[in-house]
């Protein structure tokens, strides 16, 4: 386990202040390294500086510095965190990353799983038993340095990688390849060059500093050179096929969703929770019916976690409901707020999705209840979006979706019409009444979009 690290110098009359940048996050990346560090430079004609320690880089500084020159085109480092099932006792400077090919330069983070395998089928060879130390041979052998080409051959690895790749033939461009393991990339324009490492953090930037940083896609390949030019491919082929699984309440939202994601051509689940909440067998009755009427399977998941959580009036037995006449003061604020719902939600599905072979998740998150709840906000999403490929296993690549995310609720009605959504099928009060309610927030939101639509809502409610 490490930090990998690199730099491409645009501008070579910058080095000696590239080089000190370096040095601080060399030093910053002994958070995920603290055993060993290298640190190899690509010369623009090839040729190549190497330096290796044992230790920490905070305790050899010497080594930092001094190293890179105006000739200097490509760096890439590593700090090393040295694995329990590859401990190795006596270690030789041959032990220490990045390792050197005949023409590759790698640095690796994360753990290949058949090395011994590959070392065997391809009759590679290496100076250590260090797994990371069979991609140079591995890459020396197969690749002719193409992009798409490199994908084939990382595929043939199983296990966790951030890579960051030289190539002495072609010292004008750095390879950046990783499944989950993160990889940074941050571009500063005072000093013309671009830095890479495992973590944003080392970069160590301040507000109103000019230095642009990005986290590169997990399952990809990225390729950056000294023209600025980037290219980058998946790691992992989109497939044809679009299943998504919906959570689904019985709601105006997430029936507005579902059919959008079948009128737009997807194969759509409906995934239903019974968590003991007051208007649990209206919606159950209401999902029911939704799913038959389009036609799609229903997954229900009856649970007691969060009568175990409880602290909410969306209970039974939690409490009264927030009400007054118009409805307007529960739809403001989140007073029935359950802790954690919509994540524990997601995580579920995730996992599902995961374990039946969905390519993605959804549900009714909107603008419109956004402004109350902070888990409908798209940010949420956006951000669950990101977490997705280090919640679920290797090469499972899940989104997860919000097809109603930028809508507020008149226009979710109005979507819903257009679609032929089964709007009278839905529930969407708080209460389980024979009847809405018509006081608590979701019965006024959803009495007033129907209202700006100019449309009579299907449903009936107390006291009408």
């Amino acid at each position: 386990m490490c930090s990998v690290s690199g730099i491409l110098i645009l501008n070579p009359k910058n080095y000696d202040k590239v080089e000190r940048k370096f040095a601080n996050i060399l030093k910053k990346a002994e958070d995920r390294g603290r055993d060993s560090f290298g640190i190899v430079v690509i010369q623009k004609d090839g040729s190549l500086k190497v330096r290796k320690s044992l230790g920490r880089p905070s305790e050899k500084e010497e080594l930092l510095y001094g190293i890179l020159d105006e000739d200097s085109r490509v760096v890439i480092a590593n700090n090393r965190a040295e694995p329990t099932t590859e401990y190795v006792r006596q270690k030789t400077l041959d032990d220490i990353q990045p390792f050197v090919g005949e023409r590759y330069i790698i640095t690796h983070n994360g753990i290949i799983a058949n090395d011994i395998e590959l070392e065997k089928k391809y009759e590679l060879s290496r100076k250590t038993r260090i797994d990371s130390a069979i991609l140079p041979p591995m890459l020396d052998k197969m690749w002719n340095g193409s992009i798409e080409d490199l994908r084939d051959i990382i595929n043939q690895i199983r296990g966790s990688y951030a890579l960051v790749i030289g190539d002495k033939l072609y010292p004008d461009r750095i390879f950046l390849v990783n499944n989950f393991k993160p990889l940074y990339m941050a571009y500063d324009y005072h000093l013309d060059a671009v830095f890479f490492s495992s973590l944003d953090d080392y970069f160590e930037v301040k507000p109103f500093d000019p230095v642009n940083v990005t986290k590169l896609e997990p399952y990809s390949i990225t390729m950056v050179n000294l023209k600025k030019e980037i290219y980058s491919v998946p790691l992992i082929e989109k497939k044809n096929n679009k299943r998504v699984l919906v959570i689904a309440s019985g709601g105006l939202d997430s029936t507005v969703a579902a059919t959008k994601l079948i009128r737009e051509g997807y194969e759509v689940a409906l995934l239903h929770f019974n968590y003991h909440h007051k208007a649990e067998e209206k919606e159950r009755e209401a999902i029911k019916k939704i799913s038959e009427y389009l036609n799609v399977p229903l997954i229900e998941i009856s649970t007691d976690l969060f009568k175990m959580i409880g602290h909410t009036t969306l209970l039974k037995g939690g409490g009264e409901i927030v009400k007054d006449r118009k409805g307007e003061e529960g739809a403001e604020f989140a007073h029935e707020w359950v802790p954690a719902r919509n994540l524990i939600f997601m995580s579920v599905a995730l996992a599902i999705a995961e374990a039946y072979n969905y390519d993605a998740i959804a549900s009714g998150i909107n603008l419109e209840e956004a402004g109350a709840y902070p888990d409908n906000e798209m940010e949420f999403i956006r951000m669950l979006q990101k977490l997705s490929p280090y919640a679920t296993g290797p090469n499972k690549k899940i989104d997860v979706l919000m097809p109603v995310g930028n809508l507020v609720k008149h226009e979710i009605v109005k979507l819903g019409l257009k679609m032929g959504a089964p709007l009278h099928l839905t529930w969407s009060c708080y209460e389980g009444g024979d009847k809405h309610c018509g006081k608590c927030g979701p019965c006024y939101m959803r009495k007033t979009a129907f209202k700006i639509n100019g449309v009579k809502d299907p449903v009936e409610y107390e006291n009408e």
